[in-house]
């Protein structure tokens, strides 16, 4: 079976890690959107026309469901996505849930783009989960970008962080959401700045989990007989971008398992 993975930039291979790590026998088609790039600034009209576009790729490539792998797609667009094709769409939302579970002190920071920040979903989660914690929600502007950007601006990145986490140590922050697929890519960062006292959350897991379970809903038969077969099926991994070749070097930085990649391309979308 085929997987379509789609982010604005490598954010997105943070999900596709886990996925092939816990489901090595699934074809994997990553999409890094650089040409529209930073999705946290486009309008969400925008981004809603987009991820159609990025839908009927995915459907010329013949996957059998669609991950969107960034938190800023769902919350703007991923309604329209599934409107517009009957492929298995599965979303990432920020893990508040979990963090809220976490935490000891009661003190959580979400930090997110400013386009996720700012959505109604993101607070319908933290309105449904806080209880009794009191909640931090920050954004960058360029950090996922600048990750994108990596390792030439690796400096900048740990400028950024250090001044997000000043912030998160003075409130005592015990418990930290992720909520950009490209910020566990730089996670030890994180740790460093803010020590073995607070934990830090991110969704690879829960959306691996929330794939094969729509897979399985809607491929029973094809799901069942991957299941046993494992011992014999290793899947690949294609890595696809739509600005530059040049661009494909950054991809592999991130890619935990570099001897499954068959196909690196260049896409118009």
């Amino acid at each position: 079976m085929k997987v379509g993975i789609m982010d604005s930039g490598a954010g997105g291979l943070t999900i596709l890690n886990a996925i092939h790590k816990k489901h090595p026998f699934l074809n994997l088609v990553y999409l890094a959107d650089d040409a529209f790039a930073p999705y946290g600034s486009k309008t969400i009209d925008e981004l809603q026309d987009r991820l159609v576009k990025v839908g009927k790729f995915f459907e010329r490539e013949k996957v059998d469901a669609i991950v969107v792998a960034c938190n800023t797609a769902t919350v703007a667009a991923i309604d329209v996505l599934r409107a517009s094709t009957q492929l298995p769409v599965v979303g990432v939302e920020p893990a508040v849930k979990p963090a809220f579970r976490l935490s000891k002190q009661r003190k959580v920071a979400v930090l997110a783009t400013p386009v996720t920040a700012q959505s109604a979903r993101l607070n319908q989660l933290i309105e449904l989960w806080k209880s009794d914690s009191v909640v931090f929600v920050m954004s960058s502007s360029t950090l996922a970008f600048d990750i994108d950007a990596w390792p030439e601006t690796e400096e900048k990145i740990k400028l950024t962080i250090e001044q997000l986490c000043e912030k998160m140590r003075s409130e005592k922050v015990d418990t930290l959401v992720l909520a950009c697929t490209h910020y566990p890519l730089v996670k030890p960062v994180f740790e460093q700045a803010l020590g073995k006292e607070c934990e830090i959350i991110e969704p690879s897991e829960g959306v691996t989990a929330q794939l094969m379970r729509r897979l399985a809903e809607s491929y029973p038969d094809q799901v069942g007989g991957l299941f046993a077969e494992t011992h014999q099926v290793s899947g690949n991994i294609e890595l696809c971008n739509t600005m530059s070749s040049q661009n494909h070097p950054r991809l592999v930085t991130w890619v935990e398992d570099k001897e499954a990649i068959t196909l690196q391309k260049t896409v118009a979308i």
